[in-house]
């Protein structure tokens, strides 16, 4: 007989804890709260090194004459592609120097020296195409960490050719060590703890106020007595992402000048997330009610002249039965707002 598999799903909300130590509260026993927070491998400024990125298609400007002219940065066509150099509208013929013989080719490329070499072309100005090399570099920053407890640079360097593992490793690395990490052990009162749980912890005395981890949870009956001691092992889980400050324009140009720019290529500008996942909330368009046969009221005015009345003319009063009630419209209001149809 084929054995059957129970498959159990969790709401996030079962990740929680329903209880909150707090000190406050006095609902653990006091002395037990051994937490403390290392702050020895805080940072939160780092700079990510990974491997080489091939750039877009650059187009540079040059003026052609009998001297070879520099490029901004080495050439490398990828297969199928080649370097393109377009004169006067009309696009040029180009060879490899030491490699090609002159006189053949309209200009000869040097890709180590980065140069290009005019051949049978030595004159006018035009444009020239390809594409490079640059490494993958990335610089994060967390500017509430940078708040709470100053600047703490670090380099992050990585074996990655993709840039988006190169980030996302810098990223993971800057959620870890942004903050000081809280490990420790705590006894609480009462309460059902189960690990991989969240708990949430308030001690201003030890300067905890977070959500932390629950790594181990031991309880240990009392012989004689109707209760049970608890102890719970307790550490800083990982963190959402952490907000990355996002204007870091003038400060990268200001590394890509002293600092991080090479003859490869500057420093990539990158912006990062705050969160690497979230709640999403969407919203559904709702088609309004239709009201049919609208009825407006229509006043208008009209003259009409005074009842004549006889002095002879007697009045006479006599009741008279109702057979249906309405409520009359007050003197500063119509129609009223309590009007029903007779």
């Amino acid at each position: 007989m084929p054995a059957k598999i129970s498959v159990s799903f969790f709401k996030p909300q079962d990740f929680i804890n329903e209880n909150v130590i707090s000190e406050a509260k006095s609902n653990y026993h006091r002395g037990s709260a051994n937490l403390t927070a290392d702050s020895s491998q805080l940072v939160n400024r780092l700079l990510v090194k990974g491997g080489k990125q091939l750039s877009e298609p650059y187009d540079q400007p040059i003026t052609v004459g009998t001297e070879p002219i520099p490029l901004d940065y080495k050439p490398r066509a990828p297969d199928g592609e080649s370097v393109t150099v377009v004169i006067d509208g009309q696009q040029k013929t180009v060879g490899i120097q030491h490699v090609t013989d002159q006189g053949i080719k309209d200009f000869l490329l040097n890709v180590q020296e980065k140069l290009l070499v005019p051949d049978l072309c030595t004159t006018s100005t035009g444009t020239i195409t390809y594409r490079y090399e640059y490494p993958i570099k990335f610089v994060l920053e967390d500017a509430q960490s940078q708040e709470d407890f100053g600047q703490f640079d670090d380099i992050l360097k990585v074996d990655y050719d993709d840039y988006n593992l190169v980030l996302d490793s810098g990223l993971r690395h800057l959620a870890k060590y942004s903050r000081p990490v809280t490990k420790g052990t705590i006894e609480p009162f009462k309460g059902t703890y189960r690990p991989g749980q969240l708990v949430k912890v308030e001690i201003p005395s030890l300067k905890i106020n977070e959500y932390l981890k629950i790594k181990e949870a031991a309880y240990e009956s009392i012989p004689g007595q109707a209760r049970v001691e608890r102890k719970l092992t307790l550490e800083s889980p990982a963190r959402e992402l952490p907000k990355i400050l996002k204007d870091l324009d003038k400060r990268l140009a200001k590394l890509e000048k002293e600092v991080y720019q090479d003859d490869e290529g500057p420093v990539i500008k990158y912006i990062a997330p705050s969160e690497l996942w979230g709640w999403a909330e969407g919203y559904k368009h709702v088609k309004p009610t239709e009201f049919y046969g609208w009825m407006n009221w229509n006043e208008s005015a009209e003259r009409k002249q005074p009842v004549e009345v006889p002095e002879e003319t007697t009045w006479i009063e006599a009741p008279e039965e109702i057979i249906h009630a309405c409520p009359v419209p007050s003197d500063n209001l119509y129609p009223g707002d309590s009007l029903i149809p007779c």
